[in-house]
């Protein structure tokens, strides 16, 4: 399948996701002097979703009825993300976001599973780091880590890829227009053509557009404190690395060199996939997911 194919499918499956306001049914949890908005379903144990960029909790909806059956499901939106408002301090970054899983963990007070997609993905692995008590087992779909390609000849021309392709996306949000920016960035990662971002149904488009003031706050934040394969090295926890056969190279170089420094990882691919699998290839990220989770009880 093309990559515009695939990425309208995407959209098609996101669409009943995002059709409800944000704050419909959500609840709030109280950590690292916010108040953080979750859904929440189901019983059992605990599989934690986590959201990645230009997105909120929504991000998850399409699968949490399947997740519930066998476990409890939250999805949270992470500070800065969303439609609400959050405290100026600290300021949006991804040591935060990390800080503020931490938290949240704490505040739940439970081991939990985590499930993580592209940005959240380090954030997940930090979080095994710093509360390894309360993380069980991880699943990540193509997590955005830099650090594990630098200094590797064999990856020097995806990293270099990667660099430039964000190029109209930072240079629309240097010119202060956010909404040109997410809809640059989305065409980017989705692989669609110039102009393709407006193909797409009004609801699909309404949750970037929800997210487009994160986009400056995304390119203009500081560096996170480098995650190494070393640091890596120290996850004891289970962790699943998915990745899509039709992504970007560098989201594959990431996702074979994470899971290559992770002492207990399995690295599965999905076929005909790209970045958006979480959604356009719902049923087979789901089907690998929750098979890896069950694995945590021997079923």
């Amino acid at each position: 399948m093309s990559r515009m194919s695939t990425s309208l499918a995407f959209m098609a499956l996101l669409l009943p996701t995002i059709a409800a306001p944000e704050d419909a049914g959500v609840r709030h949890v109280e950590a690292a002097g916010a108040r953080f908005p979750y859904v929440e379903s189901g019983r059992g144990d605990t599989a934690l979703f986590v959201h990645g960029a230009f997105a909120d909790h929504r991000a998850w909806e399409a699968m949490r009825e399947k997740v519930a059956e066998d476990f409890r499901f939250i999805a949270y939106t992470q500070r800065g993300f969303g439609t609400g408002t959050w405290p100026d301090q600290p300021a949006f970054a991804r040591d935060v976001h990390e800080a503020d899983l931490a938290a949240l963990l704490d505040a739940w007070a439970e081991p939990m599973h985590l499930v993580g997609w592209s940005y959240s993905g380090p954030i997940v692995l930090q979080a095994a780091l710093d509360r390894p008590d309360l993380v069980r087992r991880i699943v990540i779909f193509e997590p955005t880590l830099e650090t594990v390609l630098e200094g590797m000849p064999e990856h020097e021309k995806a990293l270099k890829a990667w660099g430039q392709g964000w190029g109209p996306a930072v240079a629309a949000s240097q010119a202060g227009d956010d909404r040109k920016a997410v809809t640059l960035a989305i065409e980017y990662v989705f692989g669609l053509p110039p102009g393709g971002f407006d193909t797409l149904p009004e609801p699909a488009r309404a949750i970037f557009f929800d997210n487009a003031p994160t986009v400056p706050k995304l390119f203009g934040a500081p560096a996170a404190t480098p995650m190494t394969c070393d640091d890596l090295g120290r996850i004891q926890a289970p962790v699943l690395i998915l990745w899509g056969t039709e992504t970007l190279p560098f989201f594959q170089a990431a996702a074979t060199e994470v899971a290559a420094c992770l002492p207990n990882a399995k690295l599965e691919e999905i076929p005909g996939a790209g970045h958006g699998a979480p959604l356009q290839n719902r049923d087979e990220f789901l089907g690998k997911t929750l098979s890896f989770l069950r694995e945590a009880d021997g079923s």
